[in-house]
């Protein structure tokens, strides 16, 4: 195997590797042959001896013929360039020894070519060759033992002794085994530090196509990363683009894909919108896409327009992919959309990034538009958002909220029968901030655990003073967070912390929405039985405003139910909500349920509630909340 890989370099490589030490060889020979020209016309400037024309001529035709082969480069074929190189020698070498006899030059000649031989030729060809040159003196020294040739006595006795003949062929060919010997060895050797090389080259080359592969692209999607998108942003910025558009893809409940389906299989659905998404803008010189890695995606789009990204996004649907099919997949995938414009909203990736995320957030809380582009007052938003989280933080822990008491009136007797307790927060900078902004950053923040307790223990501070002033069968509403209810050992604070302050659990109502249930109906079965069974009433509030009250309705046991503001909104004027709401109520009272009904601000709403079941009423047409203490 090795053996194979050693000819395949050599035999490929040959005259690639060998060809410009040729070209080398060639010109040093030629201005040799050049000098020795030379040295033939010395006897002219000397004025001793006599010029020896033959030779000047010989090799000066020489000189010339090996530096015409220099300067055609690969035009003439390495084999033919060899060749002449090889009979220039023998020829000069024949000559020399025809004038010169064993004085001349003729043995370095040979010695010159064999090593010509080993470096250009293959070992075996080379070795022959050598061989053969090497028997030139022995040729010389049989044709005169048989008296075929014989020189000058003024040349030298030797010359006419053809044992000395031999012996110079018998030097040479030791000369060739010898130079042969080292040669190979060495270029052995070479051959294997360049397999060696190329090996270690290639190796080098795929570990930095793999290093460049993670280091920008993502895993998944083999999509740019956002370090490659970066630079090539870059690069089209520097090119001279003016204005483009920036869009960031977020694709919808991946969390809830992986939690059901596994993350094997929400990784598939991001290879696979990032092949479709890559259909969509391959070959596409004006469009860059890549991964941010999780579910989000961004795509870089030159000579466009916002009304045509609007165009192209509303009828961009994942689902229309073979790939991505409903069927396939058990669902419809969904996703958002959010923009902005380059360079007017930003100017680097960074800040590009950020900006979209602003937007992606409003995106995430509408559910009307997929796309939502990036405006200013957006981050003046987020600062503000961020601004409360901070002072939320602190006013949980010193619990620096106040409490204001809604009252619930029976229509028929107006007298109070309840009060619903409900949060209320105050600051220099920002003055009254309304729960519905506040609430949900305190659910996003991890902070609803502390804040619950925290507005639970200030009403059960309040409640002594509530029965002072409202007599002691008044029932005090908490609404508790699905995340406090589901929190650890949840009852278990409730009932000591009420045995703690001598309140009874009769004066208590928590009221629960139905998200609390989502995936959780056992342990709630179980909560809400251990909070009845100590005397704590549990009312379903929003009731309508979800998809499933019913079934819960039909699992778990209640003592109030809560019409959502919804229902009660139209009763005065369209016939069809009355009878949805008189159905609710007729269905509470088979249920042996208490029904409230919420958000009541008018006559006409209460003229038609009277002719219902419901009895209990709450909303600014009796009482607005107020702050009672603190």
């Amino acid at each position: 195997m090795v053996a194979d890989k050693n000819k395949y370099v050599y035999w490929t490589k040959f005259q690639k590797d060998t060809s410009p030490l040729l070209r080398q060889f060639l010109l040093a020979a030629s201005g040799l042959f050049a000098i020795a020209a030379g040295l033939h016309l010395l006897p002219l400037l000397t004025r001793q001896g006599e010029v020896d024309y033959l030779f000047f001529a010989v090799d000066l035709s020489f000189s010339g013929i090996l530096f015409l082969e220099y300067l055609l480069k690969n035009k003439v074929p390495l084999i033919i360039r060899v060749f002449s190189l090889i009979c220039t020698t023998v020829f000069i070498s024949v000559f020399s020894y025809v004038r010169s006899g064993l004085l001349g030059s003729a043995e370095i000649s040979l010695a010159f070519i064999i090593v010509s031989f080993y470096v250009f030729l293959p070992p075996i060809v080379s070795l022959v060759s050598s061989l053969t040159i090497s028997l030139l003196p022995a040729l010389f020294g049989g044709l005169i033992y048989f008296s075929f040739i014989r020189f000058p006595d003024s040349l030298g006795i030797r010359n006419n002794n053809p044992r000395e003949w031999i012996f110079n062929s018998i030097s040479l060919i030791l000369f060739s085994v010898l130079t042969g010997f080292l040669i190979q060895r060495l270029r052995s050797k070479l051959i294997k530090n360049i397999v060696y090389l190329k090996e270690s080259r290639s190796k080098i080359l795929k570990s930095q196509k793999h290093i460049d592969k993670l280091a920008f692209y993502d895993s998944l999607t083999h999509l740019p990363n956002r370090h490659l998108f970066d630079k090539l942003i870059q690069n089209r910025i520097s090119s001279g683009v003016s204005e483009s558009l920036l869009l960031l893809i977020n694709l919808k409940g991946l969390k809830v894909i992986n939690a059901l389906h596994g993350i094997e299989f929400g990784d598939q659905i991001l290879t696979l919108t990032g092949c479709v998404l890559k259909l969509y803008t391959d070959e596409k010189q004006d469009i860059l896409v890549a991964s941010l890695g999780g579910d989000e995606f961004i795509i870089w789009i030159e000579n466009s327009t916002k009304l045509k990204i609007e165009t192209a996004i509303v009828n961009f649907d994942l689902n229309n992919n073979e790939l991505l099919t409903p069927d396939r997949l058990g669902h419809r995938l969904q996703y958002r959309v959010s923009g902005l414009q380059f360079p007017n909203d930003a100017t680097n990736l960074d800040e590009m990034i950020r900006k979209l995320s602003i937007a992606m957030n409003v995106a995430r809380e509408g559910h009307l538009t997929k796309l939502v582009w990036f405006q200013a007052g957006m981050e003046l938003k987020i600062e503000r958002e961020q601004k409360l989280k901070n002072y939320l933080e602190k006013a949980v822990n010193h619990s620096n909220f106040k409490i204001a008491y809604q009252e619930k009136v029976d229509i028929t007797s107006k007298e109070t029968v309840g009060l619903e307790a409900l949060a209320r927060w105050s600051l220099p900078e920002f003055g009254e901030v309304s729960p519905e902004e506040f609430i949900p950053i305190i659910t996003n923040s991890d902070l609803i655990v502390p804040f619950g307790k925290c507005i639970f223990e200030k009403v059960i501070s309040h409640i002594p003073r509530l029965l002072d002033l409202y007599g002691k069968q008044i029932k005090i509403s908490i609404n508790i967070s699905p995340i406090f209810f589901l929190y650890p050992n949840f009852n278990e604070y409730i009932i000591h912390y009420l045995m703690d302050h001598k309140i009874d659990p009769k004066n208590l109502i928590f009221e629960i929405t139905e998200d609390v249930f989502l995936d959780e109906i056992e342990t709630i079965q179980k909560i809400v039985f251990e909070l009845r069974s100590k005397g704590i009433s549990v009312s379903l509030d929003d009731f309508g405003k979800g998809y499933s009250s019913l079934h819960y309705m039909q699992k778990i046991q209640f003592d109030e139910l809560k019409i959502d503001k919804s229902f009660l909104n139209d009763i005065a004027c369209s016939d069809r909500n009355f009878l949805l709401l008189e159905s609710i109520c007729h269905l509470a009272d088979s249920l042996g349920l208490k029904t409230i009904a919420e958000g009541i601000e008018n006559e006409e709403q209460l003229l038609r509630l009277k002719q219902t079941t419901c009895h209990v009423v709450q909303g600014y047409l009796y009482s607005k909340p107020q702050i009672l203490f603190d």
